[in-house]
């Protein structure tokens, strides 16, 4: 019976030295339970046995900490457990190496904080500042999606910037060119603003590109866009644009300095293809595909003659941020060669 007693007393102490170690290890102890678990601790060593062993077990083994601290109002001798010379050197040493251990916890945790500090304030800066606009170098494309779930999908050597209030979702494309798949919100109006005009749209999805610092087109997608042109060649808003036409799905429209062009009837899905970075090559000339591949690319291919550049292209499907391919691909023919000028000139010369 004093056998079955003394397993009842030591399942009651791992019981409740399991209780603390949970606590210890959350590190949710308030003042008053950190007095309460002092309290225990310094009850009997056989607590404190308990606790260790509770710590050795889940691998602690003898960097074990009894966080023998309290709250710095208490009695600094309320933390002293009394035991024996032997239990006290114990306990001494393993204090010791509590305050150690704590030091550099407090040394990470300063560094860590440090850190997560930075990456926090680093993120509130980019998400006020450098995410409300874009910049693509040559040969890059990017996609992203803003704050009223629209997507943009941007091509190469563009710069864009956009602003939304309650009224209105308004996109600057300075230079380049982007699809738009807009979110549908009729009240409030997506606007995308160039030096040359304006397209308006609800729920839609169109391309706008600056061909050059001239001319802008304009293609449809899906759904509907009112397009308009600034009279006085300047970045305005719709109410001082003159409006020009409404393209509804595969219709498109060039604008440029001078006026617009009629509105055509285009594939709108080729049209757009570039934005996915490959294109298509359905029997254009050799000029045409590099008028493609110099839009969007540092590399620049040339011509030594026209000629050349009236050569009809294979069908064939090409990546667009890869002239060399596609200049390789042309050197395969008998009456083409290829010379390698610079690092950034390829041109082609009749053979």
């Amino acid at each position: 019976m004093k056998h079955s007693s003394g397993t009842g007393v030591d399942a009651l102490l791992s019981e409740q030295a399991a209780g603390w170690f949970v606590r210890l290890v959350a590190n949710d102890l308030s003042p008053r339970e950190r007095r309460e678990y002092l309290a225990w601790l310094k009850a009997s060593d056989r607590h404190v046995e308990a606790l260790l062993d509770i710590y050795r077990y889940h691998g602690y083994g003898r960097k074990a900490k009894l966080h023998l601290r309290s709250a710095p109002d208490n009695d600094p001798g309320e933390n002293v457990i009394p035991f024996g010379p032997r239990g006290m050197n114990v306990l001494h040493q393993q204090a010791l190496r509590v305050k150690r251990r704590r030091a550099r916890l407090m040394r990470v945790a300063a560094a860590v904080a440090g850190v997560a500090f930075t990456i926090a304030a680093g993120w509130a800066v980019k998400t006020e500042y450098f995410d409300k606009r874009i910049t693509t170098g040559p040969g890059q494309w990017d996609r992203t999606m803003l704050s009223d779930g629209s997507v943009l999908r941007i091509g190469p050597n563009t710069r864009l910037r956009w602003s939304f209030d309650a009224g209105r979702r308004t996109i600057v494309l300075s230079e380049g060119e982007a699809v738009f798949e807009v979110a549908n919100d009729p009240d409030r109006p997506f606007v995308v603003t160039t030096h040359i005009g304006d397209v308006r749209a609800v729920g839609t999805e169109f391309g706008v590109s600056l061909m050059n610092a001239s001319t802008a087109v304009v293609t449809v997608a899906n759904g509907k866009v009112a397009v308009s042109r600034h009279v006085d060649a300047r970045v305005i808003t719709m109410g001082r644009a003159a409006d020009v036409a409404e393209l509804i799905e595969g219709q498109q429209i060039t604008l440029s300095m001078s006026g617009a062009q009629p509105v055509k009837q285009v594939d709108a899905s080729r049209e757009l293809q570039w934005a996915t970075g490959y294109y298509e090559f359905r029997g254009e000339t050799v000029g045409e595909a590099i008028e493609q591949f110099n839009r969007r690319n540092r590399v620049k291919v040339v011509m030594s003659d026209p000629v050349i550049g009236a050569i009809a292209m294979p069908f064939t499907t090409v990546k667009l941020d890869d002239p060399e391919t596609f200049v390789l691909m042309l050197a395969a023919r008998p009456d083409v060669q290829v010379a390698y000028e610079s690092a950034n000139v390829i041109r082609l010369l009749p053979e």
